[in-house]
C-alpha cells in the first residue's frame, strides 16, 4: 500500500511539472539544417558503457540523414575514451564523467 501511494505521488508529480513545462523557444535566427551531399564512411564511438542508450539514439537520428555512415558503438567504460581518441581508432569518445588530468596530458 505504502509503494502504490508513493507512485501515485510520483506520477502525479511527473504530470504536474510536464502540464506546466515551457516550450523550448528556438532562435529563428538559425536556420533549418540541411542535409549534406554524398556523406559516407565510417563513424566509430567507444566509451562508456552508460551512454549506449544515448549513442545508439543518436546514431539512429543521424543515420536517418545520412544512411550512407557507417556508426560502430562501443560501451567498454568511460576510462577507453581518451586512448581510443588519441589512437584514431574512435572519432567520438563519450564519457560519464570528466577527464582525469592524466587524460588531458595524454592529449
Amino acid at each position: 500500500m505504502f509503494k502504490k501511494s508513493i507512485l501515485t505521488a510520483a506520477l502525479l508529480m511527473v504530470t504536474v511539472v510536464a502540464a506546466h513545462a515551457e516550450k523550448v523557444k528556438v532562435d529563428s535566427k538559425i536556420k533549418t539544417y540541411k542535409s549534406a551531399a554524398g556523406v559516407a564512411g565510417n563513424l566509430g564511438s567507444i566509451g562508456s558503457d552508460s551512454l549506449n542508450n544515448l549513442m545508439t539514439y543518436w546514431a539512429e537520428g543521424f543515420k536517418k540523414k545520412y544512411p550512407n555512415v557507417n556508426i560502430q558503438i562501443e560501451g567498454k567504460g568511460s576510462s577507453t575514451a581518451p586512448p581510443a581518441l588519441i589512437a584514431g581508432t574512435a572519432q567520438l569518445g563519450p564519457m560519464s564523467r570528466e577527464m582525469k588530468g592524466s587524460e588531458i596530458e595524454a592529449f
